[in-house]
């Protein structure tokens, strides 16, 4: 194990030191590399296979490293690799870029029992990054290329991209300053902090990652109102990654707060653009049916909120007389309205929901840097400040 992280922290130390792709690797093999690190944020289980693959090979030359699973023949437990030494690291140095789950073997196309040759059949979702991946393998065992250039190009790659998220959060720090400045003004009003959520939410970013802002805000006016009566000796469970299966989890929601006896008290499911329906709340009621939760809310930013309101209203009642716990449906902005005005000071929620997105950017990669940029436009020009930000375009 130790000489395993020894080849993991020299490649990381050498990336560190020399940061050009190019020496030792042909034009085709940076090629490579590029073609699966443009598509980092969402082919984080071929970048954690290919990097074990990488490692194995540096630590067993012998073992033909495409061969993933003790099944095939002389092959070896990839994801046991993985597993025990390499996505800890990536966690480590790369957070953002980490397999929640543990393994980048979880994922269906990687884990069938076929080699890594060219013709695995397995469906990686982006065509370019497939070929990228498999020609890496292909080329360290059939033209026996050097694992140690193609790790030590990966991790510099690795690197540039987190250091690329740094400095965009620096930028998005200046935001935080101004509005800390500006907080004794009475600029800022409840009115106007729901319109930026209302913009903030809606805007079509032409990305994913847009449904884990309205999970965001909620959570941070949740953290701010776990100083309220209601919610003394209450427990705010931390967010879990926005890929994480409620069924995996053993959770009840996207937001959930424990009693003083560990179990649940109060959860919050939140849809993005999807009004609620009798489904949805069919399958939130088999989530909590076996807990003691007193209270659920499923919101939504689907205008109208609601679907078949009628038959809505009946399964409301239904669950409240069979089980106890109230089912509570509304739209997310009116409920944050309502929650701001729980607040002694609903400004400093601004920064609350700032700090959220900068911290769940550098975590994971659903937020991405248009989210980021925009919530920066919407404050500078919250603020009034002409000489930074006109009005963000829509």
């Amino acid at each position: 194990m130790d000489n395993i992280r020894a080849i993991l922290e020299d490649a990381y130390q050498l990336a560190e030191s020399k940061r050009d792709l190019r020496p030792g690797l042909s034009g085709n093999q940076i090629k490579w590399i590029e073609t699966i690190m443009e598509k980092a944020e969402s082919q984080k289980a071929v970048i954690a296979v290919l990097i074990t693959s990488l490692v194995k090979k540096i630590e067993t030359p012998a073992q033909d490293v495409r061969y993933h699973k003790k099944e095939l023949p002389n092959g070896y437990s990839g994801r046991g690799f993985d597993t025990l030494h390499v996505t800890p690291f990536i966690s480590e140095k790369f957070q953002r870029f980490a397999m929640k789950g543990g393994s980048g073997w979880l994922t269906r196309s990687l884990e069938q029992a076929h080699p890594f040759t060219l013709n695995f059949p397995g469906k990686i979702r982006n065509v370019s990054v497939k070929e990228a991946f498999l020609q890496i393998l292909n080329d360290i065992e059939e033209n026996r290329a050097d694992p140690k250039k193609y790790l030590h190009a990966t991790f510099i790659a690795l690197i540039d991209l987190m250091e690329r998220s740094r400095i965009n959060l620096d930028l998005f720090e200046i935001a935080n300053v101004d509005f800390r400045k500006a907080q004794q003004t009475e600029t800022v009003t409840i009115e106007k902090i729901v319109n930026l959520l209302k913009r903030h939410f809606s805007i079509g970013y032409g990305v994913a990652g847009a449904s884990r802002l309205p999970v965001l805000a909620v959570y941070s006016a949740y953290e701010m109102l776990m100083a309220i009566e209601r919610f003394e000796g209450k427990t705010l469970l931390p967010l879990k990654s926005h890929t994480t299966a409620d069924s995996k989890s053993g959770g009840i929601g996207d937001i959930e707060v424990l009693d003083k006896n560990g179990d649940f008290f109060e959860a919050v499911e939140i849809k993005h653009n999807i009004p609620i329906s009798p489904g949805i709340i069919q399958v939130a009621y088999e989530k909590f049916l076996q807990t003691p939760v007193c209270r659920y809310y499923l919101l939504t930013t689907a205008e109208p909120n609601v679907e078949d309101i009628d038959s809505v209203g009946e399964l409301v009642s239904e669950i409240h007389a069979q089980h106890g716990c109230e089912v509570i449906v509304n739209g997310i902005l009116p409920s944050l309205k309502y929650y701001l005005r729980l607040l002694s000071n609903p400004k400093l929620f601004i920064e609350r929901y700032s700090e959220n997105l900068q911290l769940d950017f550098n975590q994971n990669t659903d937020i991405k840097e248009i989210h980021l940029r925009y919530w920066e436009d919407l404050l500078k020009y919250l603020l009034g400040d002409s000489s930074q930000a006109s009005e963000p375009k829509q």
